[in-house]
C-alpha cells in the first residue's frame, strides 16, 4: 500500500471508532450526537470504499459488501434530526419519524439482495443502470439535503436575532458559531455532490479532502470538547421565558444572585433546591430550569461554585490561617472533607492544600 491507501485505511478506522461512540450516546440520550454518529458513518463507509477502489477490493472473491450500508439516503433526514435536536431544546424523536430512514433501509435491502444474488445465483442484476433507481439513491438525497439546509439556514438566522436581544451576547454567538461551522461544511459537501451528481464534475479529490478533515475534527471534539454540542443558551432561556411567563427570568435572577452572593445561603450544608425555591417564593422546577438555562449547570453545581469561592478566599485570607482545611471547607458550605477535595479539584484543577501552602 502507498502513503494514500495508508491514510484513508488509518483514517477509516478512526472514523467507525468514532461512529460507534458517538452512536453509543443514544444510551445517554444525547440525541444531537447520535445524529451526527450516523452522518459520520456514512462518511466513514464513503472513506473505506475510496480505500477499497484504490485496492481493487470490490472485485476480489471473498469481498464483503461494506460499501452498500452507506446510503446516501441516510444523511438528510439525519442532518434534519441533528439540526432539531441542537435548536429545540424540547425536541422529542417520534417513532413515526423513522419512517424517514425507510427508503434507506429498502436500498440496503435490496443492494444488498442484487449483490448476493448476482454472486450465488449469478443473476444479472445491474441497479445503476435503472434510471428510477438513480434518481431515488443520487438525486432525491442530493435536493433533501438542499431542502434541509435551507431549513438549517433559516434557523442559524433566527438565532443570531435572538441573541441581539441577549443582554449577554458573547456566549450565545460563541455557540450559534458552532452550529455554523457544521452549516458551511454541509452545504460545501452538498455543493460538490450536485456537482458531481447532475453536471459530472469530477471533484471527487476535493470530497475526499474534506470528509478526511471532517473526520479528524469530529474526532478532536467528540474526544475532548463534548460541550460543543450542547443546546445553545439563547434557546434553552427562551424555553424556560415561554414555559413560565407569569415570572419575570431577569427579576428573579438578581433575586437569585443576591440570595447567593449577599446572604451567602451556600454555607448551610446540604442545602436544598426546595430551601432555595421556598425562601425565593418559587416552583423549584422553575428555579433548576432557571439556573440550567442561565448558568449552563445544575443546582448542585451552582452550589458548589460559590462554595469552592467562599474556601478559595477563606484559604487566602490572612485571618484565617490558623484554621484547619476541614473547618474551612465546613465553613463555607461542605459537609466532608473528601467531597471538598474532589470538588474543588474538579473545579480549580488543583488541590486545596496547594493554595493553602503557597
Amino acid at each position: 500500500m502507498n502513503l494514500e491507501q495508508i491514510i484513508l485505511l488509518l483514517v477509516s478506522g478512526q472514523g467507525i471508532l468514532l461512529s460507534l461512540a458517538l452512536l453509543s450516546s443514544i444510551f445517554r440520550k444525547r440525541l444531537a450526537v447520535f445524529f451526527l454518529g450516523l452522518i459520520t458513518f456514512i462518511f466513514t463507509i464513503e472513506i473505506l470504499n475510496i480505500w477499497a477502489m484504490r485496492m481493487s477490493y470490490h472485485s476480489s472473491d471473498n469481498a464483503f459488501p461494506f460499501w452498500l450500508l452507506g446510503s446516501y439516503l441516510i444523511i438528510p433526514p439525519a442532518l434534519l434530526f441533528f439540526v432539531r435536536a441542537n435548536t429545540q431544546p424540547d425536541f422529542r424523536f417520534k417513532r413515526k419519524s423513522l419512517l424517514l430512514f425507510l427508503p434507506a433501509l429498502i436500498e440496503i435491502a435490496v443492494e444488498l439482495f442484487s449483490f448476493y444474488s448476482n454472486k450465488v445465483l449469478h443473476t444479472g442484476y445491474n441497479l445503476i443502470d435503472n434510471t428510477f433507481w438513480y434518481i431515488l439513491t443520487e438525486i432525491v438525497p442530493v435536493f433533501a439535503m438542499i431542502f434541509v439546509l435551507v431549513l438549517f439556514g433559516k434557523k442559524l438566522y433566527s438565532l443570531y436575532l435572538q441573541v441581539k436581544q441577549m443582554p449577554s451576547k458573547g456566549n450565545g454567538y460563541s455557540q450559534i458559531h458552532r452550529l455554523t461551522v457544521f452549516f458551511v461544511i454541509f452545504s460545501i459537501l452538498t455543493l460538490f455532490w450536485l456537482l458531481i451528481t447532475l453536471f459530472d464534475f469530477q471533484v471527487f479529490t476535493i470530497i475526499e479532502v474534506i470528509l478526511l478533515l471532517f473526520l479528524f475534527a469530529i474526532g478532536y471534539i467528540g474526544y475532548f470538547k463534548p460541550s460543543f454540542f450542547d443546546i445553545p443558551r439563547v434557546l434553552k432561556t427562551q424555553l424556560v421565558a415561554d414555559k413560565y411567563p407569569q415570572f419575570n427570568d431577569k427579576s428573579e435572577l438578581e433575586k437569585l444572585t443576591a440570595l447567593f452572593e449577599d446572604e451567602k445561603v451556600y454555607t448551610k450544608q446540604k442545602l436544598s433546591l426546595k430551601e432555595v425555591a421556598t425562601h425565593l417564593g418559587l416552583p423549584e422546577r422553575y428555579v433548576s430550569e432557571l439556573i440550567n438555562s442561565y448558568f449552563n449547570v445544575s443546582f448542585t453545581s451552582y452550589v458548589n461554585s460559590f462554595r469552592v469561592k467562599e474556601a478559595m478566599q477563606r484559604i487566602n485570607d490572612p485571618r484565617e490561617k490558623n484554621k484547619t482545611l476541614l473547618a474551612i471547607a465546613m465553613e463555607a458550605g461542605f459537609n466532608s472533607k473528601s467531597s471538598f477535595n474532589k470538588i474543588f479539584k474538579d473545579t480549580t484543577g488543583k488541590n486545596p492544600s496547594y493554595y493553602l501552602n503557597k
